[in-house]
């Protein structure tokens, strides 16, 4: 008997009237709040995969006689049942073998609903039962000699949304939306308990309508020809160190589930393509979506792209082993596909947006700036033990770019040195991938710490970050300096803060702020025949300065003692209930 065939017809079980009725959500006595409401069963089934990694895949779909099923006590087989046939299917793979390498598989069914009862937001989550491998969904691995396959595979076996490798190779497209789904812990814990199932996983894949975005109803239909689902079953495995260890066939285990609930989950393929991200957000929209789950690294959870639609996020979800105890999760290792650029104070973080978490600093110009550069495959993972030399380039403001690096323990740090400000996008390029980073380099606080043993303004060891300031940048005098500063030069700044009692001489020079200036009522600005011009649009002064021109727009927020006179120039300065006090010397 033929174990596989091209086009299947699977009859599945599905839930009575009652079982189908509205729910009221059970109450904990414990805390009185509701407990999550778990989709409803409809039938246990069994999907088989054969020709694995050659041109004739088949994925056939088996529902289990009633007799031997253990269906819950309320299923009841309806009508004809629902058919699945495949329509198409895909491969390809990414990375080396013994490097990570995998093959990512996709089959898509279409799905013909011929139970006598409409079915709404048909799922298939994947689910254990007995004979299936330690922790998984999977059972029965073969190789391509028929011989069994390292056992070992079946729990890194790992859903995914629909993709397919760019016109590159490298890059990563989501073909189209509503491929997987995934739910909570509880959510799935709140689903009646099956006899002959022994553990729900918390992810699956979504039966979709053919013809309408607007629901995922499966009209009941005594019309043999009458197909209203799609079903899209995609994965994607290890390669392992030769062809001929390769899986070539398994079963995977699944349970059929309506829900009451329109969720929708954004896999991390889609999250990493603009597009996709598009057409999922659309789809929300139009499907009238309640909940929308976002995976690791989805940029949604960047607090500056919008939300969608009931957005939560689901991270690390289970997809072998135990809710208490999971073995693998849907962020399990890949291939070797990109470089990442962290910048000093950011990590790896596998829930944050963008597998990018901390704050960042900030370069500033004429001081080396040192970024990390790791090898990362697309779910966030360092690929320790990837070989690779990796170098910088810079498009934007002048910089001075450090040497080239071996990866070391998946890892190499790259400096650079900015000469002026402006926007710079960072691109890390090894052998055959890189990675890019826009960094705007802006000004910073530089402080004076009189670490060169002078009183010079202009000499770059006397600040922290040891550079003299440029136009951008604010300094900061502190009193607690062994040395103040005195300029021999016009200099033009952003912000000022010269604390009480400490000082700034600018002698015969100009000083030009185009930020705040804050001076102690005490030492101060001070000068000979020197002036301070205050630059800025919409700024705050304070403190006791020299000769005063105006150009800008200040307000007080404390009282100002400045050495006659003050001179507005096509300016404004505000000074409310505070007092402007202009001294003669």
């Amino acid at each position: 008997m033929r174990l596989f065939n091209r086009r299947s017809l699977a009859l599945l079980v599905v839930a009575s009237a009652a079982a189908c009725s509205d729910r009221s959500p059970p109450t904990s006595p414990e805390t009185g709040t509701p407990t999550p409401i778990g989709p409803t069963p409809v039938g246990v089934y069994q999907i088989a995969v054969t020709g694995i990694g050659t041109d004739h895949m088949v994925s056939t779909v088996t529902s289990p006689a009633p007799a031997t099923d253990g269906l819950h006590p309320t299923l009841t087989v309806g009508g004809a049942g629902i058919v699945f046939e495949q329509v198409g299917s895909s491969s390809f793979s990414e990375g080396a073998r013994g490097q990570g390498g995998q093959r990512f598989v996709s089959f898509t069914y279409r799905v013909r609903n011929g139970t006598g009862t409409p079915l709404n937001n048909l799922t298939m989550l994947l689910v254990s039962r007995a004979g299936t491998v330690g922790g998984t969904a999977l059972s029965s691995l073969k190789r391509f000699d028929g011989a069994a396959a390292d056992t070992t595979i079946a729990r890194l076996v790992v859903p995914t949304g629909a993709a397919a490798l760019g016109n590159d190779l490298v890059s990563m497209q989501a073909l189209y939306p509503d491929v997987i789904q995934a739910l909570t812990e509880a959510e799935v814990a709140a689903i009646p308990a099956q006899a002959g199932v022994t553990n729900i996983f918390p992810v699956g894949y979504v039966v979709r309508s053919k013809n309408s975005s607007a629901n995922r109803a499966l009209p009941a239909t005594a019309d043999p020809n009458q197909f209203d689902g799609l079903l899209t079953l995609s994965f994607r495995l290890p390669l392992q160190a030769t062809s001929a260890q390769d899986v070539f066939s398994f079963f995977f285990q699944v349970l059929a589930v309506t829900d009451d609930e329109t969720r929708l989950t954004e896999s991390v393929e889609e999250s990493q393509d603009t597009a996709a991200v598009r057409r999922l957000r659309d789809l929300a929209g139009s499907l009238g979506a309640t909940t929308v789950t976002v995976l690791n690294g989805s940029p949604a959870m960047d607090a500056a792209v919008p939300d969608y639609p009931g957005q939560r996020q689901i991270c690390s979800a289970r997809v072998a082993g135990t809710a208490g105890s999971p073995l693998t999760t849907i962020v399990a290792p890949g291939a070797y596909s990109g470089l990442m650029i962290l910048r000093p104070g950011e990590s790896i973080d596998p829930c944050a947006a963008y597998f990018r978490a901390g704050t960042a600093a900030r370069p500033a110009t004429n001081v080396q700036f040192t970024v990390t550069v790791k090898a990362v495959d697309r779910y966030g993972n360092v690929k320790t033990a990837q070989a690779d030399t990796v170098h910088l380039v810079q498009v934007g403001p002048p910089a001075t770019l450090g040497p080239a690096a071996a990866l070391v323990a998946g890892s190499a740090s790259q400096t650079l040195t900015y000469t002026d400000y402006g926007n710079s996008v960072l691109d890390v390029q090894g052998r055959r991938l890189h990675g890019t980073l826009p960094i705007t380099v802006a000004g910073v606080v530089r402080t004076w710490t009189a670490g060169a043993g002078t009183t010079d303004w202009h000499t770059a060891l006397n600040w922290s970050p040891a550079a003299v300031p440029m136009s951008l940048d604010s300094v900061l005098v502190p009193v607690a300096a062994p040395l103040f500063p005195a300029i021999a030069a016009n200099v033009q700044i952003g912000g000022v803060t010269v604390e009480n009692a400490a000082t700034i001489s600018l002698n015969a020079f100009d000083m030009t702020a185009s930020a705040n200036v804050t001076a102690g009522a005490t030492g101060g600005i001070t000068n000979t025949s020197g002036r301070l011009f205050l630059a800025g649009t919409a700024k705050t002064v304070e403190g006791k300065l020299p000769v005063l021109r105006v150009t800008g727009t200040y307000s007080l927020t404390a009282n100002v003692t400045s050495r006659a006179p003050i001179q507005v120039d096509a300016g404004r300065l505000t000074v409310s209930a505070l007092r402007l006090q202009a001294d003669s010397n």
